[in-house]
């Protein structure tokens, strides 16, 4: 059976999906990127509502190219996929029954008989899949944080973690399988707890580990930064990246966004890590134009940015997402605003980027080779800095380059020290 994945969001979501994938493979079907399908899977998003409506829209494709066929099925699965239900060959099922699309797709009476005893937030296999370096690997689920802007806690429910025996040997058997680099990943991933260990712990016990690899912490925000987190990213297997969620630089604005922490919480994180390793690498996500926030909210926003120093911001323009309590607010910055207010993140952080890719030109990194093409081998070094080295390297091996700043200051270019 052919089989197509189209897929939005989050590293979770790519994380379940990349398993799912696996395992219909093991299951003897094909998957396709391009031309028809016997099943189309649509991975959505409802974060935004932007995303819900990309949603809709490959779902909309997917109809379109299954044309007449009788027997093609669409399903619509993650966070955009709301209960379950079917509504002309299109099957929608929520996260809590992704992990048995390999099963629905050879029986689809399944879809009759789901019941709440059959819900399951971690019952994945290993996404062995011999052609990648890096993979997702998912420790925890679910939010309560309820951020006035966002539905997560809506679509995903309460925290839950992954047992810490369930994440070692998933762990031991994709390190087995040659995969590098492990972004650990979840909604809320400072949340994780199983039993007396926290994210620290979860992150000890990991590094502690035999195999050669290196681990990477996907999102986090500054309560989540403990001292003993803080002291772990200096170990030599840690990629010493953070995208450190910021959202603004406004305390008044980050109240009405129910975040929690302040501005200076946020700066003294920053701080208290580049004290350690003064080249760390920070990225982060800024909403421009939320409910309220004046200029003086958004100099507040920009100066933050200013001291923080990041090589890269994903930058949204706020749109109201209903069942959101910011959704209630009165949207007083008008569109133009916040198109003006986007550009000037992105143009000062596009600077930012430059003078901090800088800093690696003529030094040398420990570089993980993913891909080759065209006679360049690229990956990233351990401050997540794209590098690219233009001679054929092995996948999958770490590599001590010495590097030089591209002329364009996208990245860098790589010799390997012999």
């Amino acid at each position: 059976m052919k089989i197509r994945i189209l897929s939005l969001g989050c590293r979770l979501n790519m994380a379940e999906i990349q398993s799912v994938s696996t395992e219909l493979q093991d299951c003897g079907h094909e998957i396709v990127t391009t031309g028809p399908a016997d099943v189309y899977i649509v991975n959505s998003c409802s974060v935004t509502v932007t995303s819900e409506r990309k949603t809709r829209k490959l779902v909309y494709q997917s109809l379109r190219e299954m044309g007449s066929d009788p027997a093609a099925r669409v399903i619509v699965t993650g966070c955009g996929a709301g209960e379950e239900r079917c509504v002309d060959n299109v099957y929608y099922l929520s996260n809590d029954y992704k992990y048995l699309i390999p099963e629905l797709v050879t029986d689809w009476n399944l879809f009759d008989s789901l019941d709440v005893s059959m819900a399951s937030r971690f019952q994945y296999r290993p996404a062995l899949k011999s052609s990648r370096t890096r993979i997702n690997l998912k420790v925890q689920d679910g939010c309560d944080n309820f951020c006035s802007y966002c539905i997560i806690p809506f679509v995903r429910g309460a925290p839950v973690s992954r047992s810490l025996t369930d994440i070692t040997d998933e762990f031991r058997e994709l390190v087995a399988a040659g995969y590098r680099e492990f972004l650990l990943a979840g909604v809320m991933v400072g949340h994780y707890r199983d039993g007396n260990a926290d994210l620290a712990g979860l992150v000890e016990h990991l590094l502690g580990q035999e195999g050669d690899f290196r681990l990477h912490l996907s999102s986090l925000s500054p309560p989540s930064m403990t001292p003993w987190l803080i002291n772990l990213l200096e170990h030599d297997k840690m990629v010493r990246h953070l995208n450190l969620s910021l959202q603004s630089g406004s305390d008044r604005i980050l109240t009405k966004m129910n975040r929690r922490y302040t501005r200076r919480d946020y700066l003294d994180t920053i701080e208290d890590i580049r004290k350690k390793m003064p080249l760390f690498n920070f990225t982060t996500d800024i909403i421009v134009g939320f409910p309220g926030e004046t200029k003086e909210d958004h100099d507040d926003t920009l100066a933050c940015i200013t001291e923080a120093g990041f090589s890269h911001i994903h930058t949204f323009r706020y749109s109201p997402r209903p069942g959101t309590a910011a959704a209630a607010m009165e949207d007083t910055v008008s569109e133009s605003i916040k198109s003006e207010r986007s550009a000037e993140v992105i143009s000062l952080y596009t600077g930012q980027k430059r003078r901090y890719y800088g800093l690696f030109d003529g030094g040398t990194s420990r570089f993980l080779s993913e891909r080759f093409r065209s006679g360049i081998t690229r990956g990233f070094n351990e401050y997540y800095v794209p590098v690219a080295v233009q001679e054929k390297l092995e996948r999958s091996r770490f590599h001590i380059v010495r590097t030089t700043l591209n002329q364009d200051g996208s990245g860098l270019t790589g010799t390997v020290e012999k």
